[in-house]
Protein backbone atom coordinates (compact mmCIF):
# COMPACT_ATOMS: atom_id res chain seq x y z
CA UNK A 1 0.00 0.00 0.00
CA UNK A 2 2.90 2.35 0.74
CA UNK A 3 4.42 1.75 -2.71
CA UNK A 4 1.05 2.40 -4.37
CA UNK A 5 0.64 5.62 -2.41
CA UNK A 6 4.14 6.84 -3.29
CA UNK A 7 3.70 5.97 -6.99
CA UNK A 8 0.33 7.75 -7.07
CA UNK A 9 1.81 10.73 -5.26
CA UNK A 10 4.61 11.23 -7.80
CA UNK A 11 2.81 10.14 -10.96
CA UNK A 12 2.94 13.68 -12.42
CA UNK A 13 6.70 13.97 -11.87
CA UNK A 14 9.27 12.69 -14.32
CA UNK A 15 10.23 9.19 -13.10
CA UNK A 16 13.66 9.33 -14.78
CA UNK A 17 14.90 12.42 -12.94
CA UNK A 18 17.27 11.72 -10.06
CA UNK A 19 15.42 14.28 -7.90
CA UNK A 20 12.16 12.37 -8.33
CA UNK A 21 13.78 9.06 -7.44
CA UNK A 22 15.38 10.56 -4.33
CA UNK A 23 12.08 12.09 -3.19
CA UNK A 24 10.26 8.79 -3.71
CA UNK A 25 12.89 6.86 -1.76
CA UNK A 26 12.86 9.39 1.08
CA UNK A 27 9.06 9.38 1.23
CA UNK A 28 8.90 5.58 1.21
CA UNK A 29 11.58 5.29 3.90
CA UNK A 30 9.86 7.89 6.09
CA UNK A 31 6.51 6.11 5.84
CA UNK A 32 7.99 2.67 6.49
CA UNK A 33 9.75 3.94 9.63
CA UNK A 34 6.54 5.56 10.86
CA UNK A 35 4.54 2.37 10.21
CA UNK A 36 7.11 0.25 12.07
CA UNK A 37 6.87 2.53 15.12
CA UNK A 38 3.07 2.41 15.12
CA UNK A 39 2.99 -1.37 14.73
CA UNK A 40 5.43 -1.61 17.65
CA UNK A 41 2.99 0.49 19.70
CA UNK A 42 0.24 -2.06 19.04
CA UNK A 43 -1.57 -0.76 15.96
CA UNK A 44 -2.46 -3.07 13.10
CA UNK A 45 -0.42 -2.68 9.93
CA UNK A 46 -3.40 -1.31 7.99
CA UNK A 47 -4.19 1.26 10.64
CA UNK A 48 -0.52 2.14 11.02
CA UNK A 49 -0.19 2.84 7.28
CA UNK A 50 -3.22 5.16 7.29
CA UNK A 51 -1.95 7.00 10.35
CA UNK A 52 1.55 7.32 8.86
CA UNK A 53 0.14 8.80 5.65
CA UNK A 54 -1.96 11.28 7.62
CA UNK A 55 1.03 12.27 9.74
CA UNK A 56 3.09 12.73 6.59
CA UNK A 57 0.58 15.35 5.58
CA UNK A 58 -1.58 13.47 3.14
CA UNK A 59 -1.58 13.87 -0.59
CA UNK A 60 -2.17 17.63 -0.57
CA UNK A 61 1.06 18.49 1.21
CA UNK A 62 3.01 15.96 -0.81
CA UNK A 63 1.63 17.30 -4.07
CA UNK A 64 2.71 20.77 -2.99
CA UNK A 65 6.26 19.47 -2.64
CA UNK A 66 6.08 17.95 -6.12
CA UNK A 67 4.77 21.21 -7.59
CA UNK A 68 7.69 23.01 -5.94
CA UNK A 69 10.10 20.57 -7.59
CA UNK A 70 8.46 21.13 -10.97
CA UNK A 71 8.65 24.91 -10.47
CA UNK A 72 12.39 24.64 -9.82
CA UNK A 73 12.77 22.60 -13.02
CA UNK A 74 10.76 25.19 -14.98
CA UNK A 75 12.86 28.11 -13.71
CA UNK A 76 16.08 26.23 -14.45
CA UNK A 77 14.85 25.49 -17.98
CA UNK A 78 14.04 29.18 -18.53
CA UNK A 79 17.51 30.22 -17.42
CA UNK A 80 19.12 27.67 -19.71
CA UNK A 81 16.96 28.91 -22.62
CA UNK A 82 17.83 32.56 -21.90
CA UNK A 83 21.54 31.75 -21.71
CA UNK A 84 21.31 29.88 -25.02
CA UNK A 85 19.56 32.80 -26.73
CA UNK A 86 22.13 35.31 -25.42
CA UNK A 87 25.06 33.14 -26.53
CA UNK A 88 23.47 32.67 -29.97
CA UNK A 89 22.93 36.43 -30.45
CA UNK A 90 26.49 37.24 -29.34
CA UNK A 91 27.80 34.57 -31.72
CA UNK A 92 25.95 36.07 -34.68
CA UNK A 93 27.25 39.52 -33.73
CA UNK A 94 30.80 38.16 -33.77
CA UNK A 95 30.18 36.65 -37.20
CA UNK A 96 28.82 39.87 -38.71
CA UNK A 97 31.43 41.94 -36.85
CA UNK A 98 34.20 40.19 -38.78
CA UNK A 99 32.81 41.45 -42.09
CA UNK A 100 32.33 44.97 -40.69
CA UNK A 101 35.90 45.11 -39.35
CA UNK A 102 37.29 44.06 -42.73
CA UNK A 103 35.31 46.69 -44.62
CA UNK A 104 36.45 49.41 -42.19
CA UNK A 105 40.16 48.57 -42.53
CA UNK A 106 40.48 47.33 -46.10
CA UNK A 107 43.97 48.51 -47.11
CA UNK A 108 43.50 47.10 -50.59
CA UNK A 109 40.58 49.42 -51.33
CA UNK A 110 42.55 52.36 -49.94
CA UNK A 111 45.26 51.75 -52.53
CA UNK A 112 48.11 51.16 -50.08
CA UNK A 113 49.71 48.34 -52.14
CA UNK A 114 49.75 50.60 -55.20
CA UNK A 115 51.34 53.43 -53.21
CA UNK A 116 54.04 51.07 -51.90
CA UNK A 117 54.77 49.76 -55.37
CA UNK A 118 55.04 53.23 -56.88
CA UNK A 119 57.30 54.38 -54.03
CA UNK A 120 59.60 51.40 -54.51
CA UNK A 121 59.72 51.91 -58.26
CA UNK A 122 60.69 55.55 -57.77
CA UNK A 123 63.15 55.35 -54.88
CA UNK A 124 64.00 51.61 -54.64
CA UNK A 125 62.77 51.73 -51.01
CA UNK A 126 59.16 51.56 -49.90
CA UNK A 127 58.01 52.32 -46.30
CA UNK A 128 56.94 48.73 -45.58
CA UNK A 129 57.81 48.99 -41.88
CA UNK A 130 55.64 52.07 -41.48
CA UNK A 131 52.66 50.38 -43.09
CA UNK A 132 53.01 47.18 -41.04
CA UNK A 133 53.38 49.07 -37.76
CA UNK A 134 50.62 51.61 -38.41
CA UNK A 135 48.00 49.33 -39.98
CA UNK A 136 46.72 46.97 -37.27
CA UNK A 137 45.42 44.47 -39.81
CA UNK A 138 48.75 44.15 -41.70
CA UNK A 139 51.38 41.79 -40.26
CA UNK A 140 53.78 41.63 -43.20
CA UNK A 141 54.57 43.18 -46.59
CA UNK A 142 56.73 42.12 -49.54
CA UNK A 143 57.60 43.70 -52.86
CA UNK A 144 58.58 41.56 -55.86
CA UNK A 145 59.91 42.64 -59.20
CA UNK A 146 57.97 40.95 -61.98
CA UNK A 147 58.46 40.14 -65.61
CA UNK A 148 56.33 41.54 -68.40
CA UNK A 149 54.00 38.56 -68.21
CA UNK A 150 53.41 39.12 -64.46
CA UNK A 151 55.64 36.35 -63.06
CA UNK A 152 57.66 37.16 -59.95
CA UNK A 153 61.38 37.50 -60.62
CA UNK A 154 62.92 38.47 -57.28
CA UNK A 155 62.01 39.53 -53.75
CA UNK A 156 63.14 43.14 -53.58
CA UNK A 157 62.03 44.22 -50.11
CA UNK A 158 60.19 42.75 -47.13
CA UNK A 159 59.15 43.53 -43.58
CA UNK A 160 57.22 41.15 -41.34
CA UNK A 161 56.11 40.98 -37.75
CA UNK A 162 56.31 37.73 -35.81
CA UNK A 163 53.00 35.88 -35.80
CA UNK A 164 52.61 32.81 -33.53
CA UNK A 165 51.91 29.62 -35.47
CA UNK A 166 48.60 29.20 -33.64
CA UNK A 167 47.33 32.39 -35.31
CA UNK A 168 48.58 31.55 -38.82
CA UNK A 169 45.17 30.20 -39.93
CA UNK A 170 43.76 33.70 -39.36
CA UNK A 171 46.29 35.38 -41.69
CA UNK A 172 45.55 35.82 -45.40
CA UNK A 173 48.01 36.93 -48.09
CA UNK A 174 46.69 39.37 -50.69
CA UNK A 175 48.67 40.47 -53.75
CA UNK A 176 48.36 43.51 -55.98
CA UNK A 177 50.39 44.26 -59.11
CA UNK A 178 51.29 47.38 -61.04
CA UNK A 179 49.41 48.30 -64.22
CA UNK A 180 52.57 47.86 -66.32
CA UNK A 181 53.49 44.59 -64.59
CA UNK A 182 56.86 45.76 -63.23
CA UNK A 183 56.19 45.03 -59.56
CA UNK A 184 53.90 43.09 -57.24
CA UNK A 185 53.08 43.88 -53.60
CA UNK A 186 51.93 41.12 -51.25
CA UNK A 187 50.42 41.90 -47.85
CA UNK A 188 49.82 39.49 -44.97
CA UNK A 189 46.61 40.58 -43.30
CA UNK A 190 44.58 39.51 -40.30
CA UNK A 191 41.44 37.94 -41.72
CA UNK A 192 38.75 39.31 -39.40
CA UNK A 193 36.10 37.40 -41.32
CA UNK A 194 37.69 34.05 -40.43
CA UNK A 195 38.10 35.15 -36.80
CA UNK A 196 34.48 36.28 -36.64
CA UNK A 197 33.22 33.05 -38.20
CA UNK A 198 35.38 30.95 -35.86
CA UNK A 199 34.08 32.79 -32.79
CA UNK A 200 30.53 32.49 -34.10
CA UNK A 201 31.04 28.75 -34.60
CA UNK A 202 32.31 28.32 -31.03
CA UNK A 203 29.42 30.37 -29.69
CA UNK A 204 26.81 28.46 -31.66
CA UNK A 205 28.31 25.19 -30.46
CA UNK A 206 27.88 26.38 -26.86
CA UNK A 207 24.35 27.58 -27.68
CA UNK A 208 23.59 24.18 -29.22
CA UNK A 209 24.63 22.46 -25.96
CA UNK A 210 22.45 24.82 -23.90
CA UNK A 211 19.46 24.37 -26.21
CA UNK A 212 19.91 20.59 -26.10
CA UNK A 213 19.78 20.67 -22.29
CA UNK A 214 16.67 22.86 -22.47
CA UNK A 215 14.99 20.52 -24.97
CA UNK A 216 15.69 17.51 -22.73
CA UNK A 217 14.19 19.29 -19.72
CA UNK A 218 11.14 20.35 -21.76
CA UNK A 219 10.70 16.80 -23.03
CA UNK A 220 10.68 15.39 -19.51
CA UNK A 221 8.51 18.17 -18.07
CA UNK A 222 5.76 18.22 -20.68
CA UNK A 223 6.24 14.80 -22.31
CA UNK A 224 6.07 16.51 -25.71
CA UNK A 225 7.99 18.93 -27.92
CA UNK A 226 6.48 22.16 -29.25
CA UNK A 227 7.02 23.49 -32.76
CA UNK A 228 9.39 26.13 -31.41
CA UNK A 229 11.48 23.45 -29.73
CA UNK A 230 11.60 21.46 -32.96
CA UNK A 231 12.64 24.49 -35.01
CA UNK A 232 15.43 25.36 -32.54
CA UNK A 233 16.69 21.78 -32.47
CA UNK A 234 17.09 21.90 -36.28
CA UNK A 235 18.16 25.53 -36.79
CA UNK A 236 21.14 25.65 -34.41
CA UNK A 237 22.93 22.54 -35.76
CA UNK A 238 22.27 23.74 -39.32
CA UNK A 239 23.84 27.15 -38.58
CA UNK A 240 26.80 25.49 -36.87
CA UNK A 241 27.44 23.23 -39.86
CA UNK A 242 27.16 26.17 -42.28
CA UNK A 243 29.60 28.28 -40.27
CA UNK A 244 32.00 25.35 -40.00
CA UNK A 245 32.20 24.95 -43.78
CA UNK A 246 32.46 28.72 -44.33
CA UNK A 247 35.31 28.97 -41.82
CA UNK A 248 37.07 25.93 -43.27
CA UNK A 249 36.73 27.29 -46.80
CA UNK A 250 38.16 30.72 -45.93
CA UNK A 251 41.01 29.37 -43.82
Amino acid sequence: MINEYVDRLYRSADPDLSETKELKDETRQHLEEAVAELVFDGYSEQAAIKMAINRFGGEEQSKALIQELQLVQKLFAKRILLAGIIVMIVSLLFGSGGFMARSMSDVMERGIPYELGEEWQTTDAAPLKTVVEEEWSVTGARIYSTSTDGERMALEQRYEQHVPSAFRPFISSLASGSPDGSWSVELDMIDTVVIGLALALLGLTAAHVLFTIWIIIQRYRTDRLSRTTGVISIMIPALSILLYYLTKKRS
